[in-house]
């Protein structure tokens, strides 16, 4: 009977919240002055004093009453105008900021990226802040220093890593804390809009390390903007107005609500479609690795059978570029070393948003184009492709393997190949698709 309900004691716990947040609120007073809030000791007594109450202040709700659960390994993405409290949100949870009323309880490892210039001390080198960091969360010098070649790979700052961290870039800036936030095994990852400021590569970098991170079990609050990265990224959304929740559930949900919020506010009017409550499947990203360069996809530390070793991403004359118009073709060149001969290779290519939401794939085996035997050696394909879409930065990815028994096995992927700048085309319109609209009245 012990083991019985031991075992009941293990399921329960397995299943309680990482983050509970019941009932917050934070509010703020705000002084028209400097001086009035010098004053407002004096306006205290007199109150106290003479029942006179002077009113130097304004009382602002940046919360109220907000209250949600996170499970084990969940991704959570909570969406909203800016100055909806999103921010102040997230400092209350990793502890940051007090709640004015209510309370939140956290079960693990936090690991945050918040706000550019939250913290780091902008008089420490990045090495320091590394340090730094790692006592905040309660991890030692030596833990640190073990992890710390694996941070600086990843932040990828080269010998700014012994510069004051108030000497850095945004992006740099971002590219360290981001990789020392991924790097301490956080149980609970909280990001902030901060990534916006990376680079298309670096972004399309921490995208795919937030996968890996989601297939392991690690619990994410994703603070957003984009609608995509909600959609495709997270379990679930919260969308905040003013402070309050206004909507939490299904991402898909939240997004239209978010959205007709936002054509509401700006004086237009939403018109429903009769199907717009079916449900729609979302579609998913093809897991990718979390390196620049490409990755060995098979596992165990095997030689794989064939690696990329470059891309280069170029117009139909061959001259590399990025930038392009609509109509004109661009081609990916890709040289792969073989190790040993592939009876059946396959090649694959991707076109993503800089969110890391596929757009397109295809590879030689879905679209039936016949591939000769492969022997060991150095090996270059490329893709010819079309512009026939719209203005807007594109992420290209590439990949190689091979199809055994009818299925792809790959070797080695190039998350980020590079990207491509279209031009947008005059009175288009915009998105990601091309369709080239007429308009007719009747």
């Amino acid at each position: 009977m012990n083991n019985l309900s031991d075992a009941i004691v293990d399921i329960s716990s397995a299943v309680d919240p990482v983050v509970s947040v019941r009932s917050v609120g934070k509010a703020y007073q705000i002084y028209s002055k400097p001086a009035d809030r010098l004053l407002r000791p004096l306006a205290n007594q007199l109150r106290r004093l003479l029942g006179f109450e002077a009113r130097l202040a304004r009382h602002f709700n940046a919360l109220q009453d907000v209250s949600f659960d996170i499970s084990p390994g969940e991704t959570v993405g909570i969406i909203g105008r800016n100055g909806c409290g999103k921010s102040t949100l997230l400092q209350i949870i990793v502890g940051t900021l007090t709640p004015t009323t209510g309370a939140v309880a956290v079960r693990g490892r936090v690991s945050a990226l918040l706000e550019l210039g939250a913290g780091f001390n902008p008089e420490f080198t990045g090495r320091e802040n590394v340090y730094l960091a790692g006592a905040i969360i309660g991890l030692g010098s030596s833990e640190m220093t073990a992890l710390l070649p694996v941070i600086e790979k990843f932040a990828d700052i080269g010998e700014y890593i012994d510069q004051p961290v108030k000497t850095y870039s945004s992006g740099m800036y971002v590219r360290l804390a981001f990789s020392v936030a991924i790097h301490v095994s956080p149980d609970i990852l909280v990001v902030d809009e901060a990534l916006a400021v990376g680079d298309t590569a670096f972004q399309t970098k921490c995208l795919t390390r937030i996968r890996k991170m989601q297939s392991e079990g690690v619990s994410i609050i994703l603070v957003t903007h984009s609608t995509n990265t909600l959609l495709e990224y997270c379990d679930r959304g919260i969308y905040l107005r003013h402070g309050k929740v206004v909507l939490d559930g299904n991402c898909r949900d939240v997004v239209k609500r978010y959205a007709d919020d936002l054509v509401d506010e700006e004086g237009g009017a939403v018109v429903y479609n009769e199907q717009d409550d079916q449900s729609i499947t979302e579609g998913s990203t093809p897991d990718a690795t979390d390196e620049r360069k490409a990755e060995r996809l098979d596992g165990g530390g095997v030689e794989p059978a064939s690696e990329i070793l470059s891309v280069q991403i170029a117009d139909q004359l061959g001259k590399a570029r990025t930038t392009f118009s609509f109509g004109e073709r661009l081609t990916v060149k890709v040289k792969l070393r073989v190790h040993r001969p592939i009876e059946t290779p396959c090649y694959g290519i991707q076109i993503k948003s800089v969110d890391d939401i596929a757009l397109w794939a295809g590879t030689t085996q879905n679209m039936q184009i016949d591939v000769p035997r492969m022997l060991a050696g150095i090996h270059e394909f490329r893709w010819d492709l079309l512009i026939n879409f719209s203005g807007n930065r594109y992420v290209i990815a590439v990949g190689v393997g091979d199809i055994d028994s009818g299925e792809y096995h790959r070797h080695s992927r190039v998350p980020y190949a590079g990207h491509i700048d279209v031009l947008p085309h005059p009175r288009s319109g915009h998105g990601w698709l091309a369709p080239q609209p007429r308009f007719t009245l009747s």
